[in-house]
């Protein structure tokens, strides 16, 4: 089983988080700032990491992490209910530091996908703070992300077995390159690769403010019917080196990557920006990072829904981020038949953008 030591950000490199309760087990404030003024009378670079590793580790009582000692079943146990939620008072520097290595937190979650590797943590971590404050319970759905706000429920689907699962992130990490998300016990075990400790995911943050129970049903019917691959969630892929998926209708990176880069190179006059949108509502498919993936996505959502007005727009206030929107629609019932038609080709729930 593959493990990597993820570090609570409350406990290391001075990030003290707001909402900590004065019988958490994390070091205090002050204890922090004390690591701080070392850091600033000289100390090398390499011993503070170093020493915030060995803090951090000394936390805990179980030095290597596992499950707990007699596995339970958790095929059953209930995911995340999105609900809205106001941004947790901890956890939202917009800017932090773990091991000499910075980080920014997004100031939406809104339209993010991603796909890479999720670990999972668990008994180490169990029963203590994670950095929004509240206490890392393994048995429920959450999760911990190192650039999505707090908390942001999101969509875990397991590519090799096109489970899914809907979780809580609450918390900070995993701070191991090759990671993208932290799973819970629970959650690692329902997507079954609690066993291998690592799998190719995809993370969907869910807009909890339009999710319905009865529209992630319809998109959980549409993708097991459909055999749901990346290749098919409009993700910014690779976004990591693709490790081999077991589902027969996954398709090889090099096959996404090669139109991808076509695209790229010829449509960069194609790109709308936000001031140019024209009054009415839209409805945003998703939202990358890479013109090649917005493009392909575009050029794939205009043969499926069979509608010209499918376009990519550059967010006026982020010029790496690439919005793809079908509109302008002119009422709000059809804009509701739109998400829903997206839904029933497996492309997620989409987001409606009132005028």
């Amino acid at each position: 089983m593959q493990y990597r030591f993820r570090p609570i950000l409350s406990a290391i490199l001075l990030l003290a988080v707001s909402a900590c309760s004065t019988t958490s087990q994390q070091p205090s404030g002050n204890a922090s700032k004390k690591s701080s003024g070392d850091a600033n009378g000289g100390v090398s670079q390499s011993a503070v990491v170093a020493a915030a590793k060995a803090k951090t580790e000394a936390r805990y009582a179980i030095k290597q992490d596992l499950g707990p000692k007699q596995h339970l079943d958790m095929s059953k146990a209930p995911d995340a209910t999105p609900k809205v939620e106001p941004r947790s008072r901890g956890g939202n520097k917009s800017r932090y530091e773990v091991w000499g290595k910075s980080y920014s937190v997004m100031a939406s979650s809104v339209g993010y996908k991603e796909r890479g590797l999720a670990s999972w943590y668990g008994q180490k971590f169990h029963g203590h703070l994670t950095s929004n404050g509240e206490t890392y319970d393994m048995y429920t759905m959450s999760a911990a992300h190192k650039s999505l706000p707090l908390p942001t429920y999101a969509r875990i689907t397991n590519l090799a077995n096109n489970k899914m699962v809907i979780v809580r992130v609450n918390d900070r990490g995993p701070f191991h390159g090759d990671r993208v998300i932290d799973l819970s016990y629970a959650a690692a075990s329902k997507l079954d690769y609690r066993k291998t400790g690592v799998a190719e995911v995809l993370v969907e943050a869910i807009d909890a403010s339009q999710w319905t129970p009865a529209l992630e049903q319809s998109i959980r019917k549409q993708r097991n019917s459909n055999q749901f691959s990346a290749s098919q969630s409009g993700a910014n892929v690779p976004i990591v080196p693709t490790a081999k998926v077991s589902s027969p209708a996954a398709k090889p990176a090099a096959v996404i990557v090669k139109p991808v880069a076509q695209v790229q190179t010829s449509s960069q006059n194609e790109i709308r920006q936000q001031y140019k949108r024209a009054p009415g509502y839209y409805v945003q498919a998703a939202a990358v990072s890479k013109i090649g993936g917005a493009m392909l996505l575009r050029d794939t959502l205009v043969r499926e829904l069979r509608r010209a007005n499918v376009f990519v727009e550059q967010a006026n206030d982020r010029p790496d981020l690439f919005r793809i929107l079908i509109g302008p629609i002119t009422d709000v019932g059809s804009a509701t038949i739109l998400m829903q038609q997206l839904a029933a080709l497996g492309r997620g729930q989409g987001l409606m953008i009132n005028p």
